[in-house]
């Protein structure tokens, strides 16, 4: 440990310890990161009651509370529209890596075409002069994929395609 001229010593003690534990992610969550890795899909839950469509998936619906099952999954476009975004330009340590994250780098809320919720997630523009609410972002996907939501690298941000109705409810079809 070093220090500064002047400066008084702090005291330190390092230790290691292993928490190791198990935690269930549960069933639509399993299907999700099994379309994904498998298939590249991307698959959301639709509320048998008041047809209202999770991305991510949801085990019950946010609006009537009904219980929702893998036999409720639907899929969805990889493609979605830009409602929000936000350039990172600060290091912070990647959760998934144990590493710092590469800054800067683009994070944006969107909604999926088929989906009626929004998600945030990685987007691969840095430059949030070359971005608008309304734009088009599509899922690019990792070659090797693992199961987990680093399958998806990054939502491209598509500069030519902008929406130009509103982006509340992005249709279905």
């Amino acid at each position: 440990m070093s220090r500064k001229k002047g400066q008084e010593n702090i005291f330190e003690i390092k230790w290691k310890t292993d928490l190791p534990y198990r935690y269930s992610i549960g069933k639509l969550a399993v299907k999700f990161f099994e379309e994904l890795k498998e298939n590249k899909k991307i698959m959301g839950s639709k509320c048998s009651k008041c047809g209202k469509v999770h991305f991510p998936p949801r085990a019950v619906c946010a609006e009537c509370f009904i219980e929702m099952t893998v036999e409720d999954m639907v899929e969805l476009s990889p493609r979605g529209t830009l409602e929000g975004f936000t350039v990172i330009n600060y290091p912070f340590t990647d959760p998934t890596t144990g590493g710092l994250r590469p800054f800067p780098y683009g994070y944006g809320l969107f909604r999926l075409k088929g989906a009626d919720t929004s998600m945030m997630y990685f987007i691969n523009e840095t430059d949030y002069t070359k971005m608008k609410i309304g734009q088009r972002v599509e899922a690019v996907f990792k070659e090797e994929r693992e199961g987990n939501i680093g399958d998806i690298l990054y939502f491209k941000v598509l500069k030519n395609e902008v929406k130009t109705r509103g982006i509340k409810n992005e249709p279905r079809n």
